[in-house]
């Protein structure tokens, strides 16, 4: 069973397929895009470049996706009322994980937990989906999910011993936005 699926739902129709898509792309470059952008605030200038890379990818997709969706009527969802188990889409890594000590390796092993859950997302609706097209689109785009896992782990394979250090912070700031 796929967690990021409930166990009496499933995304059976290519607008729903898309609907859904379209949703975690555009959260997924959003939230990849303000990762970036704090990472670059903190001066972590290697950690904000897998964070930007990734925004880029997701645009990349998101594109793809706003062209795939100009004939279809997509159905409207209300934000709980997406399939996935949680509150946010299964690639949005949760802004509550991420602290300007990041290091590279955790980012980048972050970023991967957030890259499975897409992939396994897509693959749930692959194996679930009586629909030939969705099948195969779900699989392909569970396909892309995985070649962005494929990057973080040549990154992770480039780590040295410095990318898993965090410094401290003497004086840590009381909050941060």
């Amino acid at each position: 069973m796929n967690e990021n699926l409930p166990d009496d739902t499933g995304i059976q129709t290519l607008p729903e397929l898309l609907a859904h898509a379209l949703a975690m792309e555009t959260e997924a470059a959003e939230r990849y895009g303000e990762l970036a952008d704090q990472m670059e605030t903190h001066r972590k200038t290697a950690v904000a470049a897998i964070f930007r890379r990734l925004e880029k990818a997701e645009k990349k997709h998101l594109d793809e996706l706003t062209e795939m969706c100009k004939d279809v009527k997509l159905p409207h969802y209300a934000p709980w009322d997406f399939k996935w188990s949680t509150s946010e889409s299964p690639e949005a890594i949760d802004i509550g994980r991420v602290n300007y000590q990041l290091s590279v390796r955790e980012a980048i092993l972050l970023a991967f937990e957030h890259e499975r859950r897409a992939a396994d997302f897509y693959a749930g609706i692959a194996d679930s989906a009586e629909a030939a097209d969705v099948r195969t689109l779900a699989r392909q785009f569970a396909d892309e999910e995985h070649e962005h896992m494929g990057w973080l782990e040549t990154y992770l394979a480039q780590c040295g011993p410095d990318d898993s250090k965090v410094v401290e912070d003497p004086d840590p700031p009381l909050g941060q936005e």
